[in-house]
């Protein structure tokens, strides 16, 4: 095949490699084979699955490069596989099971729907908003939870660096799931308290999470709708927040924010920037995946300056990171 033809013929099977990686996720392969090299009957004992399927899924993972082979009927992990590993602090496992799951595998489903009538698809598939699918299907919902903090510490070491926090005494990370940004930036500045603001259902992981780091002192946990009302704070973290809604929906957790915001506040978004049509970005990709998941969308400068003026706030200050993320402060205008 031509260079051109083998391309197209990845993209075309994409979705396969997702649910093969999918399954070694579910299976806990970077886990058992972290132990040593296994064989796939080992595998396939401990987690009480077909021995020849295992096997035929790990030959697979090994020509994806996630394990290798001795020759001798056992597998080997690489440093490829580890990303899925538990105690891994930067996993990325919690994606692997959550984004090929029901919850977002369906109503990818149903993309040409989402493009031929500009409506997000995720109701028609699952009978509900995603948050609402999530809060009835608690292990899915965890492990979107698992994923979005895993998200959140590949950025939360650079954001608690150069993000400022003087004359700051309480920060609030709004929709913060577990509280992995809120911990990054506690760590750095000891002086700082804390509060994780999300759904009533998600509270009790982020109060695990606390404790989990040491944090309990300093973190309270509060169950939550940012569109009714949020903690007050001197600063407040939205990541990967308002690029789930619609500007409407997004103007009104920037408003509740600044009701909220202590004299002198800030409001920092973390968030991918649309650049220019062309160049190379996950901007883009994460636009389509609102588009079919949700009213939301990802933003230029320019588009998020319009809201955080719509809702009271000055235009913000641009802050690049050395991730894809970039973080936007405002204050009151």
């Amino acid at each position: 095949m031509n260079s051109d033809t083998d391309r197209m013929m990845q993209m075309i099977t994409g979705y396969w490699v997702t649910q093969i990686v999918h399954a070694a996720a579910t299976f806990s392969f970077a886990d058992h084979l972290a132990k040593g090299a296994a064989t796939a009957e080992d595998v396939a004992r401990a987690e009480g699955t077909d021995p020849s399927a295992t096997f035929r899924l790990l030959r697979t993972c090994a020509s994806l490069g996630m394990v290798t082979y001795d020759g001798n009927s056992r597998f080997l992990a690489t440093p490829l596989l580890d990303t899925l590993r538990k105690d891994n602090p930067k996993n990325l496992r919690g994606m692997a099971l959550s984004w090929p799951a029901p919850g977002h595998w369906l109503p990818w489903g149903r993309f040409t729907e989402a493009i031929r009538t500009g409506q997000s698809q995720t109701v028609r598939a699952l009978g509900a908003g995603l948050f609402e699918y999530l809060a009835v299907n608690p292990a899915e919902a965890a492990a979107f939870a698992e994923g979005m903090s895993s998200l959140t510490s590949t950025v939360a070491e650079e954001t608690a660096r150069v993000i400022d926090t003087s004359g700051v005494n309480i920060v609030a990370d709004i929709g913060g799931a577990r509280g992995a940004m809120l911990h990054a930036l506690l760590r750095v500045h000891p002086h700082l308290q804390g509060i994780v603001f999300d759904r009533p259902n998600v509270i009790a992981s982020a109060r695990a999470a606390a404790r989990e780091f040491g944090l309990q002192e300093r973190v309270t946990s509060v169950g939550g709708d940012f569109f009714q009302c949020v903690p007050e704070a001197d600063l407040y973290l939205l990541k990967h927040i308002l690029h789930d809604w619609d500007d409407a929906a997004s103007i009104c957790i920037l408003r509740n924010c600044r009701r909220a915001l202590r004299p002198g506040g800030r409001v920092a978004v973390i968030e991918l920037l649309l650049g220019e049509i062309g160049e190379p970005s996950l901007a883009p990709i994460f636009d389509v995946t609102m588009m079919v998941m949700s009213s939301g969308r990802e933003r230029s400068v320019v588009e998020y300056q319009r809201l955080f003026e719509a809702a009271g706030l000055r235009a913000p200050n641009v802050i690049p990171t050395n991730t894809p993320m970039t973080i936007l402060e405002a204050v009151v205008s």
